[in-house]
């Protein structure tokens, strides 16, 4: 039960930062190319990136198979996307589908090289909207999990 609440508790602060760093990307208005020119910017967009990754790996790589562990579910010999049918199964994720397009979305924002600006631009744009997607996915999955913790 500790290592589920210290994983939340990691969860909670890329969220938290996640948050901070797109509200401060939206304030911005219009996503173009130019705010490449400015290195607070920049530092923001890297912020951005670097906590939606970590939090989508955090609830894929340590959330995910420690929920099954505490439903008793078999976790040791499962593929990643037995987990997830699992998860969907039992409703902790609306679908392994989505849970696989938010992987992708992750995956494209970080192997996106620095001169390939039109293209990251593009990629931030799809990661803001699926931001709120996985933090809407994660918050119903803690509610969902703390009917069987106490004092989550």
């Amino acid at each position: 039960m500790k290592e589920i609440k210290l994983v939340i508790q990691e969860i909670d602060k890329h969220q938290e930062r996640l948050i901070h760093a797109k509200l401060k990307i939206i304030k911005w208005g219009n996503i173009t190319v130019e705010m490449f020119q400015d290195f607070d910017k920049v530092e923001t967009i890297d912020s951005f990136i670097f906590r939606f990754s970590k939090m989508q790996d955090t609830i894929g790589e340590k959330l995910f198979p420690l929920i099954l562990q505490i439903l008793e579910e078999e976790v040791r010999n499962k593929s990643f996307i037995d987990i997830l049918n699992t998860l969907e199964r039992l409703e902790f994720i609306p679908s392994a589908k989505k849970w696989r397009e938010l992987r992708e979305i992750r995956n494209q924002i970080t192997h996106t090289y620095p001169w390939e600006q039109e293209i990251l631009v593009e990629e931030i744009k799809k990661a803001l909207i699926s931001s709120q997607e996985m933090i809407e996915i994660y918050n119903n999955i803690k509610i969902k999990i703390s009917k069987y913790l106490t004092n989550l």
